[in-house]
């Protein structure tokens, strides 16, 4: 019998064993470690790439969808108010037509509403018909007109006046704007305050429908006996910074286009279209409008052209300045104001 601790001798492995152990450990050479550090640096450098050029690709038609759906709900602003107008100004009486002699004569409205200095430029302008209280929730009709003037009876009895509504393109860059401009919506109600006890007229308003005459084409001028004199007493006023913007990303003017991309459309009845601002003042080309004024027989009809500018926007660079989305479209207006109706 063996002891038991010579059972725990060390067992001597055969030299061929160990031999063959040996010779079956490799590793790499440092020019394959190399190679694979260059491989997998191009590998990840085209991956890499191909991964910023998608998130950027995302980026960009991110922002061009958002533009697109802004401007559109900048045409649809455009287009309500344009539908309900009674009267809107084609870019002669927008600028100014003539001398009270003659009887087309336009005084220019830019003259009577709130010039904004340079680069805000107004661009079309009209009148619509507004219930009365504007706000119900924090405006009132006075039950007892005693004391008030005609004012007071006016509104109680019509319950509604007529509101000046003018857009105006605003290309001043900054005041925490991205867009390179921007589109304004000002209006000039016809009355400041509106309580259950009293009634204030808005500085520089003028009815355009006093004596049952309706001027809207000589505002804020009225004519009486031939005789044409201006009833506004001043100019209104406001705040630009008040003054609502419909919509940023607005182009400004694209050196590239003609200053009317789109001509108006062709005359109608012999009538022709009139574009505001006039070209003639060099307006910008990213926003303008056509009317067409076809007497006391048929409603006005006006063509509105509408371009964005996505500059400023995620994902959008140099090489893609001419992705400028655009919309145009022609609208009817619906007020019968001054309107003949014709019989068969």
């Amino acid at each position: 019998m063996v002891p038991f601790w010579q059972s725990f001798r060390r067992q001597r492995v055969p030299q061929q064993k160990l031999g063959s152990l040996a010779s079956g450990k490799q590793g790499f050479t440092l020019v394959e470690l190399l190679v694979a550090v260059v491989v997998g640096a191009i590998i990840s450098t085209v991956l890499g790439a191909i991964l910023v050029d998608m998130l950027q690709n995302e980026a960009r038609e991110a922002s061009l969808n958002e533009v697109q759906q802004d401007l559109q709900s900048a045409m649809n602003f455009v287009t309500s108010d344009l539908t309900q107008a009674t009267y809107v100004y084609d870019g002669d009486c927008l600028e100014g037509r003539g001398t009270t002699s003659d009887t087309d004569f336009c005084p220019g409205l830019i003259n009577h509403i709130p010039n904004f200095g340079t680069g805000i430029t107004p661009i079309l302008a009209m009148w619509i018909l507004e219930p009365v209280p504007y706000d119900p929730t924090s405006q009132a009709i006075p039950t007892n007109c005693e004391g008030l003037g005609t004012d007071c009876i006016s509104v109680q009895n019509a319950r509604r006046a007529y509101t000046l509504v003018a857009y105006y393109l605003d290309t001043n860059p900054g005041g925490g704007w991205q867009g390179t401009a921007r589109l304004r919506r000002y209006q000039l109600r016809k009355f400041s305050t509106l309580t259950a006890s009293n009634v204030v007229q808005t500085t520089g308003y003028v009815d355009p429908t006093v004596a049952g005459q309706n001027q809207f084409q000589v505002w804020p001028y009225r004519v009486v006996s031939g005789t044409f004199t201006n009833q506004q007493a001043a100019v209104p006023t406001a705040n630009l910074d008040e003054l609502p913007v419909v919509s940023d990303f607005i182009d400004a003017n694209w050196a590239d286009l003609t200053t009317t991309p789109i001509n108006c459309p062709p005359a109608v009845q012999g009538v022709a279209y009139v574009r505001s601002p006039l070209a003639s003042t060099s307006p910008p080309n990213s926003f303008y409008a056509c009317v067409l004024n076809r007497g006391s027989t048929l409603n006005q009809s006006t063509f509105v052209y509408l371009r964005a500018n996505p500059a400023g926007k995620p994902g959008l660079n140099a090489a893609n300045s001419d992705r400028r989305p655009t919309l145009s479209t022609t609208i009817l207006n619906r007020g019968v104001v001054n309107k003949t109706p014709l019989v068969n």
